[in-house]
């Protein structure tokens, strides 16, 4: 059987390649992609560059990790879905994806689009599990793409009071205020922004501030932000160095820096953090099926695998208006 997926044989560069499919292992599904989504920070990273800092490229390779769609085969050992139900989870960008873990049944309500939201969703989860916010707590979120707005939702439910959204796109902000944030700025509109954030805050400063850009200079702004003894959350992956006055900023002040790497969420339970990958993900999916946080309105733009190099040049070139980004591939045709 033949599938279609998106390969990248060298720095900004993509293209849709048949492959086959091959023999279904006992352990695994089989996934008739109808949505895909792109991870507008990691993936497109390392499109754009090859690889993570310090490492070398390696082509070819496949890319992206967020895929919703219909099983149309089980392996004999599995029991947990059958054919025609939906699934979500870390496959590629792909017409079929053949899977073995990490893939969640998706609730009746949920749309297939919403869906392949799944796994960035979770990324935000794993930041406000890191963050452990209290009821009343203020809350600000730097940055507001996908990982930035569902952290934006997750940290109103958490208790967040307030829950302040920070960027400099205007069509951002807005979309976190529609989500539920209590305050929006625009660092490009206030002289100061540490002072713009304290005026909301019942401390001198926000309880936790989550750093959703992965921007390194950054950081130093969020620093700040945080309140005595308060709580920095580093969420976006920041890659490359940071400096500012340490001493001054962090030690004086008792600020936590924490870092929240995703893949770090535990795939088995333990006493000490029973949020697993699995319960994290179907939470998620719990709480889009109830209506109590919601992942459509992020989408913006829904194209056709065929234009995946066009989707990608714009995503590195210019993203400003873009925010979620998803390939169809419900009715793909060579």
């Amino acid at each position: 059987m033949k599938g279609y997926r998106f390969v990248c044989h060298g720095i900004r560069q993509i293209e849709l390649e048949p492959f086959e499919i091959g023999p279904l292992p006992d352990d695994s599904i089989l996934v008739k992609n109808e949505f895909t989504a792109v991870s507008p920070g990691t993936e497109l990273y390392l499109w754009i560059h090859g690889s993570e800092p310090n490492a070398k490229p390696s082509f070819p390779r496949t890319t992206g990790y967020c895929n919703a769609g219909v099983v149309i085969d089980v392996g004999k050992k599995v029991t947990s879905v059958k054919p025609g139900d939906r699934v979500a989870g870390q496959g590629c960008h792909a017409s079929h994806a053949v899977m073995n873990s990490l893939y969640n049944k998706v609730p009746e309500k949920v749309s297939s689009e919403a869906a392949s939201l799944l796994v960035m969703a979770a990324i935000s989860m794993h930041g406000i599990r890191i963050a452990r916010i209290k009821l009343g707590e203020a809350v600000a979120i730097i940055g507001l793409g996908l990982v930035g707005q569902f952290a934006v939702s997750l940290a109103k439910l958490s208790g967040g009071l307030p829950v302040i959204a920070i960027d400099l796109n205007e069509q951002r902000l807005a979309r976190a205020k529609q989500r539920g944030a209590d305050a929006c700025i625009n660092p490009n509109k206030v002289k100061d922004v540490t002072a713009a954030v304290r005026k909301f805050c019942t401390e001198d400063g926000a309880n936790c501030v989550i750093e959703a850009t992965g921007i390194p200079k950054v950081y130093p702004v969020a620093v700040r932000l945080a309140c005595f003894a308060g709580r920095v959350i580093s969420l976006g992956s920041p890659r490359g160095s940071v400096e500012f006055d340490f001493f001054n900023e962090v030690h004086l002040r008792e600020v936590s820096i924490l870092g929240a790497f995703h893949p770090c969420t535990p795939e088995q339970t333990n006493v000490y953090f029973p949020w697993t990958k699995d319960r994290e993900r179907n939470l998620i999916l719990r709480l889009l099926n109830e209506g109590k946080i919601s992942a459509e309105d992020l989408i913006t733009h829904v194209a056709r695998p065929g234009d995946c190099l066009k989707i990608y040049n714009m995503l590195a070139d210019s993203p400003h208006d873009t925010l979620g980004v998803v390939f169809d591939w419900r009715n793909f045709k060579v």
